[in-house]
């Protein structure tokens, strides 16, 4: 308004109706219990008559109660009568007078003393008496005021009803209640400070109590060393020590009164200010529904605001202007100052550079405060214009709304008034310094010129503050009673508007902006259908997974028709191995599509991920339901033959490569990858790596050979060179071999089916050759026979099948027969009994016969030449 601030304007408008007491009264009458509530819980008396303090007031129940936590007599001190109630000026004018007769004859035996004594004597009670008599000043002070207070209290309600009279008839203008809301917002703020005023005499008793509990303390330990000595001389020092604590303790005892004083004071004037509150509040709450706003009016506010915001735009101007001066100024300054060598040149440059300095921050402050004072004129407009819509009764459905924003805003000048306020203080800290320097001796012309300058810049700077400050509170005065009536209004609507209103408020949420993404704004509408359809596609693919395993599961598994089984072994593939993270980045890419949340590179992004996912998946799918497949063949065949494990295995190894393989090739094919050149590529790496890993391979082929080939299986008795052993494992690229001796004899599949492999355990039969032979003494009966007996020997025994039985051939040392037969079966165990029964059954055999077994005998035969005759 025209550079006023509301509060100037409040202060400048109050009437002055002191000479008419009548009409307040009636003003008065409506708000009284307020008032009186405000006063008597605040202890502040109603009247005049109350002024004087009685024996029951609070000021002297203070007294009293200190009072008796003072153990002794004052008279003991020489201060008879000093701790009597005191309500008046003459009472404390009388305690002063005690205290100064005592000091008059402490000092009286000074005189007597010679002027050499009277220098070296110092009575320290003389020090506690003048302690004393200041302490009773201060509280005689802070209790006149009380006094003058209780005294003018009717005169504050006076001058309360007279600050908040209406002088014309309603209807009222809203410049009125302008005012008024000014006037109480004034009081507001006078009743934190007398609160704060009031916290902080609280906290001064407060730490005032432990002193004077120091000092009782040490008045007792004085009494006791008194009361505990004996000899005169020593007792006269110790009674001078117990007055002088005596003494101190008054003083705390003052100290502590006067603090007490000093809560009371700041107790009332708190309570008074509440009153002024109160009743402001009263008078507003009888002028508003008066009180009406017309377009004329309105129009002439707003013709108001836009004059002030021109004029502050020109403003603007001018200060950039003196702002590009002051920034020249300050540059050609500095340069002078870093290039001049004379130290006093230096220090004088120096000042002069922060004198420019300064007036280019507050040019340039200046122009960032009256912009924010621009922008609290278009607010200040708004809510002109909102306050008219109020009062003729517009934009129902706008009054949430509008609720909502005019409280944001007040929060905001809340928290600008006090970034404002502690600008102001740190600005004022900045210029108590430059004043300061100001008192320097020695300072100079020129430090003296540039130092008053840097002040003068500072001071332009406050003024701008201030003046951003005093907008603010006049935003504020403006913003409060239209959050006030918007408050009344949304709570007097009727359902149906309420209805309408959270549509609205339902609907703006819908469509706000909840943050940016990529330079796409994403609004609350595209973050909820992209949660519903993230969770649609999750309810989906769970449904379907209870659907296949509780209804087509069971259909699949009644009857033995192979057919039924493979479908089966699919749909558990389908439900088992539906991997996670394949669902959620489906669901994700779902939701991100729907919402529309993913725009250009990102959407590409997300398309690759989910179709390298997808081929993932389905090769998951086609390993599960071929591992389904294999497994099922292997159960089978293994009943047959267990070595057919191994082959299975191994041929699984090999679908699972192929698998990932197709997998690999179909995405590449799918992004349009160059793969005839990777095949050409993979297959010459592929030649090379062959030679260089050929036994590698050369030992898988062999394996293959060898799951195809059989010519063995796990668990057969083979003999492979100078190896004998039981198969134990057939592997990729080895086979072990458990030999006859216990240890495990790995070999290459290439070394192993390199060699001659004699395989036992196809064997059905063994065919068992052996010999023996007789000495040549037997005879020829004897020789006849024993065929006969062989044969029935071999036929005794079980499990066997005689084939032959022949005199074979002369030996060296023996006669020698050669017999065949066959075992049934090809355990070698029980090949070995078989032959031990048959060797121990000839052995008894030709015991019985009297036949020999021949042993190796070398028989030397001496010839000698006939003696010739002598002729």
């Amino acid at each position: 308004m025209n550079g006023i601030s509301l509060r100037a304007l409040a202060l400048s408008r109050l009437p002055d109706h002191a000479e008419r007491l009548g009409e307040p009264l009636k003003i008065l009458i409506p708000t009284l219990p307020v008032l009186i509530g405000a006063l008597w819980f605040g202890q502040v008396p109603l009247s005049s008559a109350q002024s004087t303090p009685d024996a029951g007031s609070p000021m002297d129940a203070q007294v009293t109660e200190a009072a008796q936590r003072v153990a002794f007599d004052p008279a003991g001190v020489g201060l008879p009568g000093f701790l009597d109630p005191r309500s008046s000026g003459d009472d404390f004018n009388r305690a002063l007078a005690l205290i100064d007769e005592r000091l008059a004859e402490l000092e009286t035996p000074l005189s007597d003393l010679d002027q050499g004594e009277s220098e070296n004597f110092d009575d320290p009670r003389i020090a506690r008496l003048e302690e004393l008599h200041a302490a009773v000043q201060r509280g005689s002070v802070v209790a006149a005021r009380i006094r003058a207070f209780d005294e003018s209290v009717a005169l504050s309600i006076a001058e309360i009803a007279n600050g908040a009279l209406v002088d014309v008839d309603p209807p009222f203008n809203l410049a009125l209640l302008d005012r008024l809301h000014a006037e109480k917002h004034l009081a507001e703020v006078a009743h934190e400070d007398k609160s704060r005023l009031r916290r902080q005499a609280e906290r001064r008793l407060e730490a005032i109590e432990p002193a004077y509990l120091d000092a009782d303390r040490e008045r007792r330990q004085a009494r006791d060393r008194l009361a505990q000595s004996e000899e005169p001389g020593e007792r006269v020092t110790l009674a001078r020590a117990l007055e002088q604590a005596q003494l101190a303790v008054l003083v705390a005892f003052e100290a502590r009164q006067t603090a007490q004083y000093g809560v009371s004071l700041a107790q009332r004037e708190e309570s008074l200010a509440a009153a002024v509150v109160a009743q402001l509040a009263a008078t507003i709450a009888r002028v508003a529904p008066d009180v009406v706003f017309t377009r004329e009016e309105l129009d002439e506010r707003l013709a108001e605001v836009q004059a002030r915001e021109q004029a502050l735009r020109a403003r603007i101007q001018a200060l950039i202007e003196a702002g590009d001066a002051a920034e020249l100024a300050w540059f050609e300054t500095r340069q002078r100052w870093e290039s001049a060598t004379d130290e006093a040149m230096r220090l004088r440059l120096e000042a002069e550079t922060r004198a420019r300095e300064a007036e280019l921050t507050a040019a340039r402050q200046g122009v960032e405060y009256l912009h924010q004072t621009v922008g609290l004129a278009g607010s200040v407009s708004q809510l002109l214009e909102r306050r008219h819509a109020l009062f003729v009764g517009a934009e129902t459905e706008q009054w949430s709304v509008w609720l909502r924003e005019v409280q944001d805003l007040v929060a905001q000048i809340d928290r600008e008034q006090s970034f404002a306020q502690t600008e102001l203080d740190a600005l004022r800290m900045t210029q108590l310094g430059l004043e300061r320097r100001l008192t320097l001796p020695d300072l100079g012309e020129e430090l003296l010129a540039a130092t008053t300058a840097q002040i003068r810049a500072l001071e332009q700077q406050e003024r701008d503050a201030r003046e951003r400050l005093a907008a603010l509170d006049q935003t504020l005065a403006l913003a409060e009673p239209v959050r006030n009536q918007l408050q009344i209004s949304v709570r007097e609507r009727s359902l149906a508007q309420h209805f309408a209103e959270a549509r609205t408020q339902l609907d703006e949420l819908w469509d706000r902006e909840v943050f940016v993404f990529q330079d796409h704004g994403i609004d609350t509408r595209d973050l909820v259908m992209g949660l519903v359809a993230f969770a649609l596609v999750l309810m989906l693919v769970s449904s379907l997974r209870f659907a296949l395993r509780r209804v087509l599961l069971p259909k699949l598994t009644n009857g033995a028709d192979p057919e039924r089984r493979t479908y089966r072994a699919g749909v558990l593939a389908l439900i088992r191995n539906t991997h996670p993270v394949f669902v959620l980045i489906v669901a994700f890419y779902a939701a991100m599509k729907v919402s529309g949340l993913v725009q250009g590179q990102v959407q590409v992004w997300l398309w690759t991920l989910l179709v390298i996912a997808f081929y993932l998946q389905l090769g998951i799918w086609a390993t599960a339901a071929l591992v389904d497949f294999v497994q099922r063949q292997r159960s089978r065949k293994e009943r047959l033959d267990p070595s057919a494990v191994t082959g299975y295995g191994l041929l699984l190894f090999f679908l699972r490569v192929g698998v990932w393989i197709v997998v690999a090739v179909s995405v590449l094919a799918h992004f349009k990858y160059p793969i005839a050149g990777l095949i050409g590529a993979l297959g010459v790496g592929g030649i090379a790596v062959a030679f260089a890993v050929q036994n590698i391979l050369s030992d898988i082929f062999h394996s293959m050979a060898i799951i195809l080939d059989k010519p063995f299986k796990v668990g057969d008795f083979v003999v492979a060179g100078e190896i004998a052993g039981v198969i134990d494992n057939i592997g990729v690229k080895t086979t072990r071999i458990r030999s006859l001796s216990g240890e495990m004899v790995v070999m290459s599949n290439t070394q192993l089916l390199g060699s001659t492999i004699r395989n036992f355990k196809p064997m059905r039969e063994r065919r068992v050759v052996f010999k023996l032979g007789v000495i040549y003494q037997t005879s020829a009966e004897q020789l006849e026979r024993l065929p006969k007996m062989i044969e029935e020997i071999v036929r005794a025994q079980r499990l066997t099948r005689f084939d032959r039985a022949h005199f074979m051939a002369y030996g060296d040392f023996a006669l020698e027969f050669e017999v065949v037969y066959y075992v049934i079966g090809a355990d070698y165990g029980l090949y070995m009994d078989i032959q031990q029964a048959i060797n121990l059954a000839l052995y008894r055999r030709f015991q019985q016969e009297g036949i020999q077994f021949a042993y190796p005998t070398q028989e030397v035969i001496v010839r000698r030449s006939p003696v010739p005759v002598p002729g």
